[in-house]
């Protein structure tokens, strides 16, 4: 079985990319490493690249990278995915700072990338805008959630939470939810999540969407599933962004969260949630939905 270990970025197509551009340097507080051949790369700390903006005329999420784990090399991903019956491309110095990787398209159409090294040439975290920590997950909208489920548990991807049938999060490290996964009539992101250090961070994020003219569509509250506090907003080409803190550490070996204070149940194990005992357990509404 192929295993990952972490999102690392994620490719938007975009109809304005110095928009997007002043957007994730001057309000996300992310560097600028890199731009060629029309892209733009930005970086959360130390990576090259977490977000790759590209010109299109669908704007929109094109794909996402994932690393693989050191004992499985990029060859050894082409090899399985063969042996899965995906069709994967071994491509070399086709993204800056990563030697290789292999491109297969999921069951919904978004090209994933699987590559084992990424040069760390950013200088480090910036002092100026949101600076998150990472980026934190990914949600889709697909087909169908059970599938995609049940698809990316061939990469060492496991289901946590389930929102009724519709929601899925599966994580492949210790974060509660690294992909999530919808059930829509439309392919598309849902949002992309970045994670913060602490709720005064959120507050003075979302001050700093404000000078910036950025409203905060949804939150802040905090989730059932998850349990972490996130806020919404949208970013110049109508991508949902979630930032976010306090999220559910997962330990694997006990099929449990590291417990917390406000934890419905001791320990707290995945479950199946209603829509609205999960979207907020603070009780509070919101004008827009998030599903």
């Amino acid at each position: 079985m192929l295993r990952v270990f972490r999102l690392a970025y994620v490719h938007f197509g975009c109809s304005d990319v110095s928009a997007m551009v002043h957007y994730y340097t001057e309000v996300m507080g992310l560097t600028l490493t890199e731009e060629a051949e029309g892209r733009a790369y930005l970086s959360t700390s130390f990576d090259h690249h977490n977000v790759v903006l590209s010109p299109s005329s669908a704007p929109g999420l094109k794909g996402f990278g994932l690393q693989l784990v050191p004992e499985i090399s990029v060859r050894d991903a082409l090899t399985a995915l063969r042996n899965m019956g995906i069709t994967g491309e071994m491509k070399a110095d086709s993204l800056p700072a990563i030697p290789e990787i292999v491109r297969f398209t999921d069951l919904d159409g978004f090209e994933v990338d699987l590559f084992s090294q990424m040069e760390a040439t950013a200088p480090g975290f910036r002092q100026q805008g949101i600076v998150p920590n990472k980026v934190g997950h990914l949600s889709l909208r697909v087909q169908d959630a059970k599938r995609s489920v049940e698809y990316y548990k061939q990469f060492g991807f496991v289901n946590t939470d389930w929102i009724e049938s519709f929601f899925g999060f599966m994580t492949c490290n210790r974060d509660h939810h690294v992909l999530n996964f919808c059930t829509s009539d439309r392919k598309g992101m849902h949002h992309l999540a970045f994670e913060l250090r602490d709720y005064s961070h959120l507050v003075r994020s979302m001050d700093s969407l404000s000078k910036h003219q950025i409203p905060v569509i949804w939150g802040p509250s905090r989730h059932g599933a998850g349990h972490n506090i996130a806020t919404y907003h949208r970013d110049p080409e109508g991508n949902m962004i979630e930032l976010f803190t306090d999220a559910d550490v997962f330990i694997p070996e006990l099929n449990m969260f590291e417990p917390r204070p406000w934890h419905e149940t001791i320990p707290q194990r995945p479950r199946v949630w209603g829509t609205d005992e999960c979207i907020t357990r603070w009780g509070t509404g919101f004008e827009e939905a998030l599903v």
